[in-house]
């Protein structure tokens, strides 16, 4: 299966997907929940079609509502296809707000009303709007946070992959200027980061060793080695830590956070 997280074009491909879901990775199968509509009838998060497609917004913040004029664009586009669409907002937001949103843009998909935030928590959404992809299996193929441009090229692209009509290199061609819209190996390196730091809170200290990794990958700081420290010895590797906050200080020998899990290493060890 072709797996849209997995692919790689020039090395910036798509790493930005993991800021999309924190708890859901790529292959995982979604559950097909069933959540009240904007008009109150209960409808499912995912559809009995090849493709399934849903959005997380947040029509309270102004990227959100650009990026649903080109959502809604897209699924127009897509008309006639076997694809499932819904959106998933916050009971937190005002209902009247979200009608009035989202007959401004032309969005014709049901809205599903996600109560005390739980469908939001399940998936760990980090950015707004995101948009994730099941298949007929109801597997997660591919997700995309938010682009300042070329946003519904994007999530066309995705779509169309996801339907077999368009290859890996095409989608590739499509989705390259990703990583420099959005600021190149310095900008994806902080975003992998800041999720880690949001892992590490929760105490996912596997996903967050996994983005720490990724984040210094693409540009190795003090403040990536010593949140690198921080996990590890979260995880009782005295030693790893160690060597993670030693690395750390050669960058910032003044980093307060590497000099504390320093001298926590060695107090550990004695």
């Amino acid at each position: 299966m072709r797996r849209l997280a997995y692919l790689a074009a020039g090395g910036m491909l798509w790493s930005l997907s993991v800021l999309a879901f924190a708890n859901v990775p790529i292959g995982a199968v979604v559950e097909n929940v069933s959540l009240p509509t904007l008009t109150g009838a209960p409808q499912n998060l995912l559809g009995d079609t090849n493709v399934s497609v849903f959005i997380f917004i947040n029509p309270e913040l102004a990227h959100s509502n650009q990026a649903l004029a080109q959502i809604a664009a897209c699924e127009k586009e897509m008309t006639g296809k076997p694809v499932h669409w819904s959106a998933v907002v916050s009971d937190r937001i005002s209902r009247s707000k979200v009608e009035a949103e989202i007959k401004s843009v032309g969005l014709s998909m049901p809205v599903l009303i996600d109560q005390s935030d739980a469908l939001y928590g399940k998936f760990g959404v980090v950015l707004h709007p995101v948009v994730g992809i099941t298949d007929q299996n109801r597997k997660l193929i591919a997700y995309q946070p938010f682009a300042k441009v070329n946003y519904k090229a994007f999530i066309c692209a995705q779509v169309r992959h996801a339907l077999k009509e368009i290859t890996d290199e095409e989608l590739a061609e499509i989705l390259k200027p990703t990583a420099a819209v959005l600021g190149g190996e310095a900008s994806v390196a902080h975003r992998f980061l800041r999720l880690a730091e949001k892992q590490f809170q929760v105490k996912n200290y596997h996903q967050a060793l996994a983005n720490i990794q990724k984040s210094l990958e693409k540009n190795p700081t003090a403040a990536a080695h010593s949140l690198q420290g921080r996990i590890l010895a979260a995880q009782e590797k005295s030693a790893e830590a160690a060597a993670a906050f030693e690395a750390a200080l050669k960058l910032d020998p003044k980093d307060p956070a590497a000099l504390e899990g320093n001298k926590g290493t060695k107090e550990t060890a004695k």
